[in-house]
């Protein structure tokens, strides 16, 4: 699958500037007075605003931070229920902002991640299927959930000990049966094009970068893709692949859900979810 796609969010903040203007009447006390009372309206004016600002920063520096203790908490909760590659692609996001002022949490979760990826490396030593899986052609389908659901219906076996060429073969029956689908459907869209519409949303919804990470989408229904994104690395000579995000968009709402990885249930995706 082609990734052609390259978003740049943008968020514009926008400020009020607020000013006040007095009269003079022509009597001397009458003028000294409405100076005194401008210049005392002017400086509450002033004072409420530099106060409103305060009030704003701090407000905006303790939702921050309640959302990095959040998705810090998550990826504990991934982690001590034995979802690494979750817990890894949660603190990952997590450590992508940046934390400098929040020194504790980047404390905590840089000593999390690599707490999460010795536990990945020793799993993934102790799996018999890694050393297949490190020479495979195949390693995004070989580590995806949904193309080991989709292998599994379709074939009855498991696609982390299968050869190659049992994946090419189911692979090039999906190709084709997508080709015969493009014939028959009466849309402009072919689904190649369906498709990449869905991912394009995707990635700008959520940020997440298709040059760093494997997406690997399949339909669940008319209007539904569902799409897994991975980011791989290595540790210690082993493929670790961290699931970054389980994701279902629905082309006719234009709505996109994430999976909770503890619970499998979907729930309505925004920004904050992200960590990015």
């Amino acid at each position: 699958m082609k990734k052609k796609w390259s978003r740049l969010l943008i968020i514009s903040l926008s400020m009020v500037a607020l000013s006040a203007c007095g009269t003079s009447n022509g009597n001397e006390g009458a003028s000294s007075e409405a100076t005194v009372s401008e210049s005392t309206v002017s400086e509450s004016i002033t004072s409420e605003s530099t106060s409103s600002q305060v009030v704003d920063s701090s407000t905006e520096e303790v939702s921050l931070q309640e959302k990095y203790n959040e998705i810090y908490a998550d990826g504990l909760a991934q982690y001590e229920a034995g979802k690494y590659d979750e817990a890894a692609g949660t603190i990952g996001l997590l450590l992508q902002n940046d934390l400098s002022e929040y020194s504790e949490i980047e404390t905590k979760a840089t000593s999390l991640s690599e707490d999460i990826t010795l536990a990945q490396a020793e799993a993934a030593k102790a799996d018999e299927a890694t050393a297949l899986i490190e020479k495979s052609t195949y390693k995004t389908e070989r580590t995806s959930d949904l193309a080991a659901a989709e292998f599994s219906k379709a074939t009855g076996k498991d696609i982390k000990t299968v050869s190659d060429d049992e994946i090419g073969n189911w692979l090039a029956d999906k190709e084709a049966a997508v080709a015969e689908s493009s014939k028959e459907t009466t849309t402009k869209a072919t689904p190649e094009e369906e498709v990449n519409a869905a991912l394009d949303k995707i990635v700008a919804l959520t940020g997440i970068s298709p040059e760093d990470n494997q997406f690997y989408a399949t339909k669940k229904d008319e209007q539904t893709y569902t799409v897994e994104i991975r980011h791989s690395h290595e540790v210690d000579g082993v493929g670790i692949s961290n699931m970054v995000g389980m994701f279902e968009y629905n082309l006719a709402t234009k709505e996109l859900k994430k999976m909770d990885p503890l619970t499998g249930e979907y729930a309505v995706f925004s920004g904050t979810d992200s960590g990015i």
